[in-house]
């Protein structure tokens, strides 16, 4: 089985890493043949990660694949660019939600993979309920990501009397990680709190009010970084599955989060972490306040996360249940387009286009007015110096600027 993925480039995200590994590991595999394939980016000298080749999008044309996997809205439109038997989403979220209501052209072109007569590979079982409830037609197969435990399953430092260690996860520059609330809720804990940010980009988190900001880790750099923390808090808005609390929870790390979508596969409220409310950030003050001061309670949540992270399927698990996805999806027949979505995202994009020619022309009114106006005063300040200058010329005017110039001199 050959089948290729196709991601915009090899800029680290924690999306294309997934995919990155599930390439890699399906390649480990005797009967698949892995690739990936950049829409947009230029690949490594190497032509390869590790043992994964990478072709450009004009090398893959003239390849042949039983499998095309698009990994990102924008990367789907390429799928009908290359020889492929079947083609597939591989969806790690509902991608329309990542973006603002300003944003409806980026909305709408997420949204519209969904009405594509392809199938469909999810991570989280609450993306295949819903999928199925939209695309009752379509072949929609559930593969939870694996977490390594032999990377993540690192024994806990010892907490002492120290302050609580905080860990927030999460690019400040994303509005829907909630970073900036979950700083806020720390620093307004009663008890002493040491608290770190881990972002995927330091440098754009910089002005924040943590003690440290760390990025650009390695797997086992942020499993240490889990064994020396305390307890997790992430209060995204928006996530499919959300993976840093399950990876910590393999170190007895428990977590305080909001109940974004897919943290309940995991995680149950009082067993292995805490569930705040959304902008609740009092509220989350309190819990991490009772987490610092009840050290047993800490040490229960603890023991819950371990329990829970030991029942998680391993990557090699993961793999497998890929490689069966793909297996079916081969074998069984190809989707039909849905006419209702199609007709669906058709009325949405011309909702949009009648919204987008309409602030046109209201942005064209409002400047051609302003121009007039400008003009207008313009033309009044012209008349008013050459009135001025007029003035000036005039005998009398002359001739009271000497008096006047003359008694200044006679009263000095």
């Amino acid at each position: 089985m050959r089948v290729c993925f196709l991601l915009p480039s090899l800029a680290r995200s924690g999306g294309s890493s997934v995919v990155r590994d599930c390439a890699l590991r399906l390649s480990q595999r005797p009967s698949v043949e892995s690739e990936l394939v950049l829409t947009a980016g230029e690949p490594p000298a190497s032509g390869r990660v590790q043992s994964v080749p990478i072709r450009t999008l004009p090398q893959a044309r003239g390849q042949r694949y039983e499998l095309a996997v698009a990994t990102w809205w924008e990367t789907a439109r390429a799928l009908w660019e290359l020889n492929a038997d079947r083609r597939v989403c591989f969806l790690q979220s509902f991608e329309q939600r990542f973006y603002h209501r300003d944003e409806l052209v980026e909305q709408l072109g997420a949204e519209a993979i969904l009405a594509l007569p392809v199938d469909f590979i999810v991570v989280a079982g609450w993306m295949r309920e819903l999928l199925l409830e939209l695309r009752p037609e379509a072949n929609v197969v559930h593969v939870p990501n694996g977490v390594d435990a032999e990377v993540f399953a690192v024994p806990q430092s010892e907490r002492g009397d120290r302050p609580l260690r905080v860990l927030i996860e999460g690019q400040p520059s994303l509005w829907f990680k909630g970073v900036q609330d979950a700083v806020q809720a720390t620093r307004a804990m009663d008890e002493p709190a040491e608290l770190t940010l881990l972002a995927l980009d330091p440098p754009m988190a910089e002005g924040l009010d943590v003690d440290r900001i760390v990025g650009d880790l390695d797997p086992s750099e942020v499993a240490a970084l889990y064994a020396e923390t305390d307890v997790l808090v992430k209060l995204s808005r928006v996530e499919s599955l959300g993976l840093p609390p399950l990876e910590a929870m393999y170190a007895g790390l428990p977590s305080v989060v909001t109940p974004f979508t897919g943290h309940e596969e995991y995680l149950e409220h009082g067993v292995n972490g805490i569930v705040v409310g959304f902008d609740d950030l009092a509220g989350t003050a309190r819990w991490l306040d009772l987490l610092a001061g009840d050290r047993a309670l800490l040490e229960r949540l603890s023991g819950g996360a371990r329990a829970t992270a030991a029942a998680w399927p391993s990557p090699g698990a993961t793999g497998e249940l890929f490689v069966e996805a793909l297996t079916r999806i081969v074998a069984a027949p190809p989707p039909a387009p849905d006419p209702r979505l199609l007709q669906r995202t058709l009325a949405l994009h011309g909702e949009l286009g009648r919204d987008q020619a309409g602030r046109l022309r209201y942005t064209e009114a409002a400047l051609t007015s302003a121009r007039a106006h400008v003009g207008e005063v313009s033309a009044m300040v012209n008349e008013r110096s050459a009135e001025l200058v007029a003035l000036k010329s005039t005998r009398s005017y002359r001739l009271h600027r000497a008096a006047a110039r003359l008694a200044g001199l006679v009263r000095r």
